[in-house]
């Protein structure tokens, strides 16, 4: 129970005031307030009350409620006692200046507390709203009437601002100038979406409806120090509350010490801290803590923030993943090549085998992806081809569930059509959405990695733990980046917990160590299964990379890999011109606007949670030092794809808050307005998934063949299967015509071609003298010049060679050529 006060030297000629004491569920419900004493001196009188806090403050607040009294404002007014002991607030002196209550705090905490206390007071007494002013005297009391008439105008939070047009700043001390202006005003207007000049000024009033509004839940024993006047400045934008500042007069002393109970340099540290988790959402309310920082913004007033038909728009965005996938499936029956590399390596002898080095075209594969394919070609038999697309098509619907399902448990609901459309109806989405490779359930893994994380980073409990390991389990059989996930969400979610200030729970210990075991599976993952499967294949890339990816037109010979181009391939999965116009990278205008809506994606959430930002900049800023240092060369989008399902999710938010702006500044009605700019985007990118679909990207390889079948003098042709189409056609008319030149294997350990044209005299003597004319079959030709060389050793064998075939471009898979050569008749 609380103390009750001893009131000394009242005056027997003034009423009596009444003394008491009270706990904070008594005076508003399910508040945590700090032991405190009060002293009401009379009854209430206005509709507004003004909260004074004061600790020994002397003749500077005795002045003040001099001042006060003879401006004769329509206010109640209550002083917020820290404990004082210097006598400046006796009883009989705070009657004489018109004060209403006398409340003094007995329990711990500083300023936060005695406002909670003071707050939480004036709403259980019905006042319609609750100014604050320091009680040292520096601010100009006159300003007091602006406040009222903003909070009769409909304003729920006014901030005094010294800054403002009629405003005064006097002899402002240098370092709060530089430390308000540059650091504490802009981090809580980003993070309030308000533009705050001010943010350290005490002087300012809320509303009663938005300091009683639980997601707001100012009455917790989490706010000590400073931390509730910088949460309420940022709190109220977030939840769509009416904004504004008026112009106020503060002024410090001319000479002497300033008037201040902040202390020394540790004192300004953790004052720091506190603006820092303000800004970041770390006090918000556990019902309100969001996670991964996305999600509709929270409004105030909208009892519907969704429209009724927006669950329609997420079936719509399924329907059209589905349909262009099924599209590019009917459109592309041949393979591509890097499918047929993998393909020869399959069906696996063994499950063992998904775990070794696969044997043919320096190829690799995860072992979980090696096991499902191997598995699926085995039964679907002559349909392999067919078989495994629908297996990758499974894995992208796959991920879009669970991405989706993700997005709606952590507020995100709004966000999930426009991030789904993004990652899944781009063109970049659509062909590695179908390809016979690992992607579309690396993508599945790292979705299910993310959804246990954040599952366990909210409830750190033995379920969301397993789940976690699990995931986890799935990441390292499904991709080879898992190292690098793990590092980055674990960063990310011990960044998230930090600023809520639960890094020493039990539960979070527990998680801290699973991350941690995680991290070191991957390592020992890395070097026993990893490393030796894709020894090959990285000493490939590598051998590229270090000549620079001539291909790019945008990098020139012997430059290599720049920010630029780095960023420019990595958004390429993002480009609707994927492929079309923008060859294998994002076009100049894409990326510049791509990185912008990233921008906002990133800062946009941060003022409600930091998991996902910080997932995003982990990874943003980790590949690039990684690919840097030779561990991961980049040569393609699809390198990039582990970060494909943040960056969508980041760039949603960003397109989101554009849409948001947009529908404002045209008047349409929030959110419906934004909403159907939403659904614009979604069948906007439908369009682009559906013509993606019906122009894959191919080779035209069966085309070529009957092109020859038609036109060969022979009936058994002789083909001379240039390396870059044999593994194709091992699977495209296997038994058409003579081949030479083929076969897997077609590379060596250097990775030089081994099969060359001049050499077919000695390597096929019986298949040239029991044919008059040669086929030459090419494909993935960037350079035709190239070309010319490969033909003249056969038009020396057989005679002139003619081009009969050609499809293709040098920006997109390179050409498919079909040449004849043969003496004339």
């Amino acid at each position: 129970m609380n103390q009750v006060s001893r009131m000394k030297d009242a005056d027997p000629g003034r009423p009596e005031p009444e003394i008491g004491s009270a706990t904070g569920a008594e005076i508003w419900p399910g508040a945590e307030l700090p032991a405190f004493d009060s002293a009401i001196f009379a009854p209430r009188a206005t509709r507004y009350l003004l909260v004074i806090p004061v600790i020994n403050e002397g003749e500077r607040i005795r002045n003040q409620l001099r001042q006060l009294h003879g401006l004769r404002i329509p206010l109640d007014v209550a002083i917020a006692d820290g404990g004082s002991t210097d006598g400046s607030l006796e009883p009989g002196f705070l009657q004489e200046c018109g004060v209403r209550a006398l409340l003094t705090r007995r329990g711990p905490g500083r300023l936060s507390a005695q406002l909670r206390m003071a707050y939480a007071w004036g709403l259980a007494e019905g006042y319609d709203g609750i100014l604050t002013v320091d009680g040292n005297g520096k601010d100009g009391l006159e300003a007091l009437p602006r406040f009222i008439e903003a909070l009769e105008a409909g304003f729920d939070y006014v901030q005094g601002s010294r800054y403002r047009k009629g405003g005064e700043a006097i002899n402002t001390p240098l370092d709060r100038r530089i430390g308000g202006r540059l650091l504490h005003a802009p981090l809580l207007s980003l993070a309030s979406g308000n533009r705050l000049t001010d943010t350290t000024n005490g002087f300012r009033a809320y509303s009663r409806r938005y300091l009683a509004d639980p997601r707001v839940a100012p009455f917790r024993a989490c706010f000590r120090d400073y931390s509730l006047l910088f949460y309420l400045s940022a709190r109220a934008g977030q939840l769509g509350y009416r904004v504004t500042e008026v112009p106020v007069r503060r002024a410090y002393p001319a000479s002497g010490p300033t008037p201040t109970k902040m202390g020394g340099a540790g004192a300004k540290i953790a004052l720091m801290g506190e603006l820092f988790r303000s800004a970041l959402g770390g006090y918000h309310p556990p019902a309100a803590r969001g996670l991964a920082g996305i999600g509709a913004p929270e409004a105030g007033s909208d009892p519907e923030p969704v429209p009724r038909f927006w669950p329609w728009i997420l079936a719509l965005v399924f329907l059209l993943i589905l349909a262009s996938r099924l599209a590019g499936i009917l459109d592309a029956p041949d393979i591509w090549h890097d499918e047929g590399m993998l393909m020869a390596n399959l069906p696996l002898p063994s499950v063992l085998a998904a775990f070794q080095h696969l044997p043919y075209f320096a190829q690799a594969a995860p072992p979980g992806y090696l096991i499902l394919a191997s598995g699926v070609m085995t039964l679907a038999g002559e349909h392999a081809i067919t078989g495994l697309r629908l297996l990758s098509l499974a894995g992208s619907l796959g991920a879009a569930a669970v991405l989706a399902l993700t997005l709606r448990r952590t507020g995100g609901a709004v966000v999930a059509p426009v991030a789904l459309a993004l990652m899944f109806l781009s063109p970049f989405g659509v062909r590695y959405g179908i390809e016979i490779k690992q992607y579309a359930f690396e993508i599945l893994a790292t979705c299910l990695m993310l959804a246990a994380t954040l599952r366990a980073v909210r409830r750190p409990d033995r379920s969301g733990l397993a789940i976690l390991a699990g995931a986890g389990l799935g990441l390292l059989l499904f991709s080879f980046t898992a190292p690098v996930l793990f590092a980055a969400l674990a960063a990310a979610a011990a960044l998230q917990l930090l600023v809520e200030g639960r890094l020493r729970t039990d539960g979070v210990r527990r998680l801290g160590l699973l991350f941690a075991a995680l991290m070191a599976a991957a390592g020992a993952w890395h070097l026993g299964v990893t490393k030796p499967v894709t020894v090959a294949q990285f000493r490939y890339f590598s051998f590229v990379y270090d000549l620079g990816y001539l291909r790019l037109p945008f990098i020139d010979d012997g430059e290599g890999i720049t920010v630029s181009s780095f960023a420019r391939i990595m958004l390429g999965m993002f480009d609707p011109f994927y492929r079309f116009a923008s060859e294998y990278h994002a076009a100049r205008p894409v990326a510049v606007i791509t990185v912008l809506l990233l921008a906002i994606g990133i800062l946009m959430p941060l003022r409600r949670g930091l998991l996902l930002p910080t997932f995003g900049l982990a990874l943003l800023i980790g590949l690039p030092v990684l690919s840097h240092a030779g561990f991961y060369p980049v040569l393609y989008s699809r390198h990039f794809i582990l970060m494909q399902p943040v960056l969508a999710i980041l760039l949603a938010t960003g397109l989101l808050s554009v849409f948001a702006w947009i529908a404002g500044a045209a008047g349409m009605a929030r959110p419906a307005g934004t909403m159907r700019l939403v659904a614009a985007f979604v069948v906007l990118q439908g369009g682009i998934a559906m013509h993606a679909g019906f122009h894959q990207e191919k080779q035209q390889l069966s085309e070529a063949l009957a092109v020859i079948a038609a036109n060969a003098a022979e009936p058994d042709p002789l083909i001379y299967v240039a390396p870059a189409a044999q593994p194709n056609m091992l699977y495209v008319a296997p038994d058409f015509g003579t081949r030479i030149g083929y076969g897997p294997g077609a590379f060596d350990h250097d990775f030089h071609k081994r099969s060359k044209t001049s050499d077919i005299a000695t390597d096929y003597p019986r298949e040239v003298a029991a044919h008059r004319e040669i086929w030459l079959l090419e494909t993935l030709i960037y350079d035709l010049d190239n070309v010319a060389a490969e033909l003249e050793p056969l038009a020396a064998a057989f005679g002139p060679c003619t081009e009969m075939y050609r499809s293709g471009s040098s920006r997109d898979l390179g050409y498919t050529l079909a040449y004849r050569c043969r003496a004339p008749d």
